[in-house]
């Protein structure tokens, strides 16, 4: 018998889907199997060697050691350009967090600043790891959920109570591509102005947006927001540089500083050469962004014509990102006893070699969740093999 149990921490929470049939994935490809994987949530070109480069240069040069915490002063203020030009707020670099990732900076902010029983709304469908890092630090998660195609700022209202203390917004969104208008981030902000919430601003895939569509950030909309906004960045997908794990928070001071305390006994700082390399490509590089993006419409076009011609399968054109969140609940009667679209994500990776990611995951079971960032020809045959999945003849 085992002498472990696991925590009660560890038993609130759920491990993230796409990581975990992700890494299914890739098994049953390391065994020879032909895979195709829509689980992914990273682009599959490689890091531009110039930006490789750079890392490698500076460590060669000795940037192997620790940094400062919030990361090297160079790097906070590359960052801060790249938010002061891009959304035309003047940031500064002791307004900048650099973590081990996005998602760390993340979970930084909801420990600095929810306590026990808090309300923090989520708007579905949403990013995988929203409600379990708010259970984790003993938040409570609201689930707003659309009456119609588009959640409204009523709908949040109609949730806001004297507990809350976060509204959580990601625009463009994962899993939808769902990119916020100017009026529903207006209508978000009226919703909470009346309480001491916070904004969390998950814009992970803003430069990845698609006209005519065009980014929005709080900040944009009403400056007097810069005291309760936390604006979370990454150079993961726009310069696909997941591996690095190298993202950022963007906030008040006094948050900063509260979140480097937290993090300080966690990771310490991000890695150096990591650092050096999101420098490169935020100071020198940066049109690699603009190039993946012009990319990525290509692919996006060619996944959503697949699936208009497949029946029953229905999904809102994504705005951004690099996915498509499909509703194929209908090729399914329902009923504890027939099979569920969750069901059927698991057989179409083991039958058919096609990997999806459950829409449970992300609040809606109705849905599967593709990433169209793969090659042109795994996302045709993908999607044929999904078809041939639905209507078998």
């Amino acid at each position: 018998m085992s002498f472990f149990k696991a925590s009660s921490l560890v038993r609130s929470f759920e491990e993230s889907q796409t990581l975990l049939l992700s890494a299914r994935a890739k098994k049953l490809a390391a065994e020879g199997r032909s895979i195709i994987n829509f689980g992914g949530g990273e682009l599959d070109f490689n890091t531009p060697s110039e930006i490789i480069d750079r890392a490698y240069e500076a460590a060669k040069k000795g940037q192997t050691k620790y940094t400062a915490v919030s990361g090297l002063p160079s790097l906070r203020k590359a960052i801060a350009r790249r938010i002061s030009e891009d959304y035309g707020v003047g940031a500064h670099e002791e307004e900048i967090l650099a973590s081990c990732g996005g998602k760390q900076a993340i979970y930084h902010f909801l420990q600095a600043v929810v306590e026990p029983g808090d309300e923090v709304i989520i708007l579905a469908p949403y990013w995988v790891s929203f409600p379990e890092m708010v259970k984790m630090v003993g938040g409570k998660p609201i689930i707003v959920r659309a009456k119609g195609e588009r959640i409204t700022p009523e709908e949040v209202a109609a949730v806001v109570s004297d507990r809350t203390k976060v509204l959580i917004l990601n625009s463009p969104s994962n899993p939808s591509g769902t990119v916020l208008t100017e009026d529903e981030i207006k209508g978000f902000m009226e919703s909470i102005a009346s309480k001491a919430a916070w904004i969390l601003s998950d814009d992970t895939y803003y430069r990845l947006v698609y006209a005519p569509a065009r980014f929005i950030s709080p900040l944009q909309i009403d400056s007097d927001w810069r005291k309760r906004v936390c604006v979370i960045g990454s150079s993961s997908k726009s310069y696909a540089m997941t591996g690095w794990r190298l993202g950022w928070a963007f906030g008040p001071k006094e948050l900063i500083l509260a979140m480097t305390k937290l993090q300080s006994q966690v990771t310490s700082s991000p890695a150096s050469p990591s650092q050096a390399a999101a420098e490169a490509a935020l100071l020198e590089f940066d049109g690699v962004a603009e190039d993946f993006r012009t990319r990525l419409i290509k692919r996006r076009d060619l996944m959503v014509k697949a699936l208009k011609d497949i029946p029953k399968v229905s999904y809102l054109k994504p705005d951004g990102a690099f996915y498509v969140f499909a509703n194929i609940s209908g090729h399914f009667a329902g009923g504890s006893a027939g099979p569920s679209v969750t069901s059927f994500c698991s057989q179409l990776l083991e039958e058919h070699g096609v990997c999806v990611i459950p829409g449970v995951a992300f609040g809606d079971e109705r849905f599967i969740r593709l990433s169209y960032s793969l090659s042109e020809e795994h996302i045709s045959e993908g999607i044929r093999r999904i078809r041939h999945a639905l209507l078998p003849k």
